[in-house]
């Protein structure tokens, strides 16, 4: 193959915008386009952010591009909160666009990704454009959608991306198929998804955004129904979100989201950061001990993940819960530009075939 093909990934965040070069076997360059506050607070919703950062990320491109001998063979954005959907690789099309734009299912940054991919698409007159594992993608098994209540589903949204990514090192770790591997992995960051894989498929997950699962440094979890009703009939809709998915959790009760921060506390002799934190603890290891025995106890191994894993305090923490149930993995940090890159390698070489929003 051509080492000089490469696909341009795009990951858009909450204040930035990471732009990466990947051909088959390795990252070829990166960026990050950082974006104010101030600049981001003139917009109402997130993807009214579109223009605004696609002319950043395309002058970004066309400077890392001038500097290299490099063939475009494929654009692939993040995919955003859409409709449910099946794990894989999609091919941006008109109804995908129109659900992440609109913010039909939820506005979230990572809407921005098949939009700005849809359009550098054309800029590098190529006939298409994809998007790999959605927010709110899975396998999800029919008995987990049930709530308890008629007319509600389970939401499923987490971090499908580098879930995946993390259970496929493992399984090759291990020295089995990815598509034979049962692992529960737990995605800890702003937002916490805790994942049963079954057979290389996400079966269970917990909605990392808002209503189900451990509290998480800014976003509230799991609740008790007569609180949220509350909540609900104490202020308007739009509080009660920004409240249970934003400004609740960790910041809430100590004014910080950022564990370092929470571990200063501690150390200082604040005892209610202590106790704060042992909850956050102790949510998350019920989770892994939950999706743990949703896979009959038979998973080969607990993956941790994300940005909080990098922390060895926790992971220690955390490990006294939970190591004696199967073997423990760890993986700091995000997968999610390595992943983006291989999804759409993929079906660019044939190994799979696109799906169809």
């Amino acid at each position: 193959m051509n080492s000089n093909e490469i696909v341009i990934v795009i990951n858009p965040g909450s204040t930035s915008t990471k732009i990466a070069l990947y051909n088959r076997t390795e990252l070829i360059n990166e960026l990050i386009v950082r974006h104010s506050q101030v600049d981001l607070d003139q917009f109402q919703k997130v993807t009214d952010q579109f223009e605004y950062r696609y002319q950043m990320v395309e002058d970004g491109l066309d400077e890392m591009l001038s500097k290299e001998d490099l063939h475009v063979v494929g654009i692939v954005g993040r995919g955003g909160i859409v409709k449910p959907l099946e794990g894989g690789t999609y091919r941006i099309n008109n109804s995908f666009l129109e659900d992440a734009k609109t913010g039909k299912y939820g506005d979230h940054a990572s809407n921005l990704g098949s939009m700005l991919a849809n359009k550098l698409a054309k800029h590098f007159n190529l006939d298409e454009s994809f998007t790999v594992d959605p927010v709110s993608a899975g396998n999800i098994w029919e008995k987990a959608r049930i709530s308890g209540v008629p007319g509600i589903e389970r939401n499923r949204r987490g971090h499908p991306l580098n879930m995946k990514m993390t259970a496929r090192k493992t399984a090759k770790q291990q020295n089995i198929t990815f598509e034979e591997a049962k692992y529960v992995i737990a995605h800890l960051g702003g937002g916490i998804s805790i994942a049963s894989v079954d057979g290389g498929k996400i079966v269970d997950v917990n909605d990392a955004l808002m209503g189900m699962g451990p509290f998480s440094p800014n976003r509230a979890g799991a609740l008790p129904s007569r609180g949220v009703m509350d909540l609900c009939y104490s202020m308007p809709r739009n509080e009660v979100e920004a409240l249970l998915s934003k400004n609740s959790g960790l910041k809430a009760y100590l004014g910080v989201d950022d564990l370092r921060d929470v571990f200063k506390l501690i150390d200082s002799g604040n005892e209610k950061a202590q106790l704060i934190y042992d909850a956050f603890v102790y949510q998350i290891a019920k989770e892994i001990g939950a999706y743990h025995v949703a896979l009959k106890c038979k998973a080969n191994g607990i993956i941790i993940t994300g940005g909080i894993a990098y922390s060895e305090r926790f992971i220690s923490d955390l490990k006294t819960y939970v190591e004696k149930l199967t073997n423990f993995f760890v993986y700091p940090g995000e997968n999610e530009m390595e992943a983006l890159a291989e999804g759409a390698f993929r079906v660019i070489d044939g190994k799979e075939m696109a799906l169809e929003y």
